[in-house]
């Protein structure tokens, strides 16, 4: 049942005295001017009784426009409804969304790490596999160049970077380095031999009278790796070379006393 919410104004003692006075003008008014009082009920009731039924056919005549209305705003509370269950599954999807976001964050900063990961590892395998690998050149360059040839000088700077990472990695027992040990070894073996014969035969010319010593002194300076490299692979041979070379021979630069400075080597009783 609909309640009436408007408010009211309170009937006091003072406002109902007042509407008695008022009856009571009315009918005392009514008597002096002469009027029927049941004449004026009896009207009245017939002017309640028409507009009741002028009420009544207006409603007779919009009862399809309000079936109509009726019908429209059945079909508004149902739209309603509608969009109320669309907003509904809109905010439930939105929540299941930020989940899955947070869920893709996370796996992202995951494959992230990973991929730094698999990179550095990638980058110091690549590394590894440089030091390990010997290229089809360097065999070439030591065996089959000559020591004149700057390919050869080129060829052992590389050979004796490999040397001393093969020696580096004697410690961890790596397989793969294993593999390739003994190559390394017999270019190191071949390199020494050509070193030897390259540096006596250079030596030699300083012991020829009227040798012009500048010609000479200028091959060694420029291959002084070839004394390091002996230093750094057999002590012995080097200590050979040497000897061959100390008596009066006018070696450049400090001789093979500044190579071994060089090399950080100290060889007492090989004095020039």
């Amino acid at each position: 049942m609909k309640t009436d919410d408007t408010p009211r104004t309170p009937v006091t003692p003072s406002s109902a005295v007042a509407a008695t006075d008022i009856d009571d003008e009315f009918v005392r008014a009514s008597l002096e001017s002469g009027m029927d009082l049941r004449e004026y009920s009896n009207k009245l009731e017939n002017e309640l009784r028409s507009a009741h039924r002028l009420a009544v056919d207006d409603c007779i005549e919009q009862a399809d426009h309000l079936a109509e209305l009726h019908e429209k705003i059945v079909e508004c509370e149902q739209t309603f409804a509608g969009i109320e269950n669309i907003f509904s599954t809109f905010l439930a999807e939105l929540g299941t969304v930020g989940h899955d976001m947070r869920s893709l964050q996370e796996q992202s900063v995951v494959i992230n790490q990973q991929l730094h990961n698999r990179q550095r590892v990638r980058g110091e395998l690549s590394q590894f596999v440089d030091d390990m690998v010997v290229p089809h050149t360097m065999i070439k360059g030591i065996l089959e160049k000559d020591a004149n040839d700057g390919i050869f000088l080129e060829q052992l700077h590389e050979l004796q970077h490999k040397l001393q990472f093969v020696k580096a990695q004697e410690f961890k027992d790596v397989k793969s380095v294993m593999d390739v040990h003994d190559v390394i070894e017999n270019l190191k073996f071949k390199a020494l031999e050509k070193i030897r014969e390259w540096l006596l035969t250079k030596i030699s010319l300083f012991k020829k009278p009227l040798t012009n010593y500048q010609i000479p002194q200028n091959a060694l300076l420029k291959n002084r790796f070839f004394y390091e490299f002996l230093l750094a692979n057999d002590r012995q041979l080097a200590r050979e070379v040497r000897g061959f070379g100390a008596a009066g021979v006018p070696l450049p630069d400090g001789g093979f006393d500044a190579v071994e400075a060089g090399c950080g080597v100290v060889a007492p009783g090989y004095k020039k």
